[in-house]
């Protein structure tokens, strides 16, 4: 089957967006299909400056001259802005389209671009070409039943609907031969971005809390968008624990494996916002730190309980609350055997359901359903 795919979504890049694309990629590969793909990196005449509204119209025109070229059994796309200009070309061509549905803008553009909110006419529109793609597609890939539900208060058929967790690859991501050593400083490490759902700044004020212990260090590694990254630091400085963070920056995901084997304790703050508790989420790096067998911390929000058991293969405490996550921080540090044995079972629970031959046999399943007579 010939497939082409066009993700807004810059590919490679060290964002979890990068990953899950690489996954696909490959799942396509493995099923035998051909496949080409456009992303703003391959896109030449992609603008490099310019707001972001601009460069993601940009990308459409960009998407509408590229599929132009070319004849395909399918296109999956990942975008509003590339995904209007794939189902125009779909209905020209008698091929199938798949939105595989991850960031909506109406719910996302808010935290990178604040000053929108108050453009009203602007948000009507993006809504309406949401709604209106979401019925116009064959089918919708989504990465929880969060999302799912998202979508089908939408109007989308529950039919056209497949969850397709994301994966890891478990022969990358093993857990250390020993564990790092139980003594201060405790390292915490966060992997992902800085953005506002993701609930650092609440995590910043957990550690505040337990700032009189003076034990622990958070290691963020990860792309640093320069507004947030100064927000974060100002807020680590009110808060007189700037000397306790460590930004690292963003890391090839090859090089992510080491630094977390040296994490007496993995974080996954996340906000119980719109962009996690409604539109929904599958964090590649709560399932990067389960195959890395360490010990997690979390908050209590939908997509994070399809992932993770609280007492069992993690803690997951009460979303936006400091002292919630300062106790978990202290329970895990009290506790080094049962943080270890929690880890090992985290690092099971991904093997038996989030491996990236778990993420094929996923994809290619959602494949069958929406396209008859593909492998």
């Amino acid at each position: 089957m010939k497939l082409l795919y066009v993700t807004c979504d810059r590919h490679p890049s060290p964002k979890g967006a990068s990953v899950r694309i690489g996954l696909t990629l490959d799942a396509f590969a493995a099923a035998g299909h051909e496949v080409e793909h456009l992303t703003p990196a391959h896109a030449d005449d992609s603008p490099a400056s310019g707001n972001f509204l601009e460069r993601m119209i940009a990308f459409r025109s960009r998407t509408r001259e590229w599929l132009g070229a070319r004849r395909a059994d399918v296109v999956q796309f990942r975008g509003l802005w590339e995904g209007v200009a794939a189902v125009e070309w779909a209905r020209r061509t008698g091929a199938r389209v798949i939105w595989e549905a991850h960031g909506f803008p109406s719910i996302e553009l808010p935290y990178h671009h604040p000053r929108l909110r108050g453009n009203d006419r602007l948000w009507a529109k993006i809504i309406d070409e949401e709604r209106a793609l979401a019925c116009a597609v064959d089918g919708v890939i989504v990465p929880s039943r969060t999302s799912a539900l998202f979508v089908r208060r939408m109007g989308v058929d529950p039919a056209r609907i497949a969850v397709v967790p994301n994966g890891v690859d478990t022969t990358r991501f093993v857990p250390p031969h020993t564990p790092p050593p139980d003594a201060p400083p405790f390292r915490i490490v966060y992997q992902g971005t800085l953005s506002p759902w993701q609930g650092l700044g609440t995590l910043l004020e957990a550690l505040a809390l337990l700032r009189g212990r003076g034990l622990a260090e958070l290691h963020v590694v990860g792309p640093l968008k320069a507004s947030w990254r100064r927000t974060l630091r100002a807020h680590a400085r009110r808060l007189r624990v700037h000397h306790a963070l460590h930004l690292a920056g963003p890391m090839e995901q090859r090089d992510l494996p080491p630094v977390l084997s040296t994490a007496h304790l993995c974080v996954a703050p996340l906000a119980a916002d719109p962009r996690n508790a409604m539109q929904g989420c599958c964090p590649i790096k709560i399932l990067e730190y389960m195959a890395a067998g360490r010990p997690i911390l979390s908050t209590r929000i939908a997509p994070v309980e399809e992932l993770l058991v609280d007492g069992d293969t993690a803690r997951l405490v009460v979303p936006g609350s400091a002292a919630a996550l300062a106790d978990g921080i202290a329970w895990f540090l009290d506790h080094p055997a049962e943080r270890e044995a929690m880890g090992a079972r985290a690092r099971v629970a991904v093997e038996s359901r989030f491996t990236a031959e778990a993420f094929r046999e996923n994809l290619s399943t959602a494949l069958a359903r929406f396209v008859p007579g593909s492998p």
